[in-house]
Parts: C-alpha cells; sequence; structure tokens
C-alpha cells in the first residue's frame, strides 16, 4: 500500500499544482490583457493630443491667412474710396451719357422751365391744405339701395 498512497498522493499533488498553476495562469493573462488595453489606451490619447495640436495649428493659419485677407480689403476699400469718393471731380470731368447737343437741349429746356415758373407764379392767395372735395376713401359713396 505504500505504492498505492504514494501514487494517490502524486495525483493529488499534480491535480492541485495543475489548478494552482491554471490559476495564477488567469491572473497573469489578466494582467497581460489589462496592460495592453493600458498601452492601448496611451496610444490613443497620444494620437488624438496629435490630432488636436495639428486642428489647433491649421486653425491658426487660417486665421492668419484671414486677418491678412481682411487687411488687403480694408487697404482696397480705402484707396476705391481715395480715388472714387473723395478726389475732387472738375466739370470737364463729368460723365456724360449723352451726345453734346442733346446735352445742350436739355440744359436749354431745363433753363427755359426755370423761366416759365417765374412767369406763371404770380399766386394771389396762398394754397389749402385741403381740395375742397371729398375725393379717395373719403369719399362718400352712394348706398346700393339708393
Amino acid at each position: 500500500m505504500d505504492y498505492t498512497s504514494v501514487l494517490i498522493g502524486l495525483v493529488v499533488g499534480l491535480l492541485i499544482g495543475a489548478a494552482i498553476s491554471r490559476i495564477i495562469s488567469l491572473k497573469q493573462f489578466g494582467q497581460h490583457k489589462l496592460q495592453q488595453e493600458l498601452d492601448e489606451s496611451r496610444k490613443q490619447l497620444t494620437q488624438y493630443r496629435k490630432d488636436v495640436s495639428e486642428h489647433l495649428e491649421t486653425t491658426n493659419q487660417l486665421m492668419s491667412q484671414l486677418q491678412d485677407n481682411y487687411s488687403r480689403i480694408a487697404r482696397h476699400v480705402q484707396q476705391s474710396k481715395m480715388q472714387l469718393v473723395e478726389q475732387p471731380t472738375s466739370p470737364s470731368d463729368e460723365v456724360n451719357y449723352f451726345a453734346a447737343d442733346t446735352t445742350l437741349h436739355i440744359k436749354q429746356s431745363l433753363h427755359q422751365l426755370n423761366e416759365r415758373r417765374r412767369e406763371h407764379s404770380e399766386i394771389g392767395e396762398q394754397p389749402r391744405d385741403y381740395s375742397g372735395q371729398a375725393s379717395g376713401l373719403i369719399k362718400e359713396r352712394p348706398s346700393k339701395g339708393e
């Protein structure tokens, strides 16, 4: 029976050893898995920080370009204003859309209109603020029965 008890002890020892090694390997596997997840999270965080940094740099460059363009537009508007609005124009610089004889005729007819108005401007009484007769919406309309 010596061999039998030794053999039973050996089998029981092997089973206990296998169970213990299995538990330890599972713990180590779990730790290894957690370590891998931690490393992956660190890589993702590093990549995210890099992406944010690149985004902010691109935004900064675009804002600088926008400011430059705005400055150029403001200078252009200021120069155009100086050229178009603030330059004194002489009578010879006037833009004439009509032919010379048409322009002369229009000027003469305007002068004649002013003369005609002066001749007919003799009014004996002050003009009234109202017309004396009802008109438009205020005018009374006969009812349908009448």
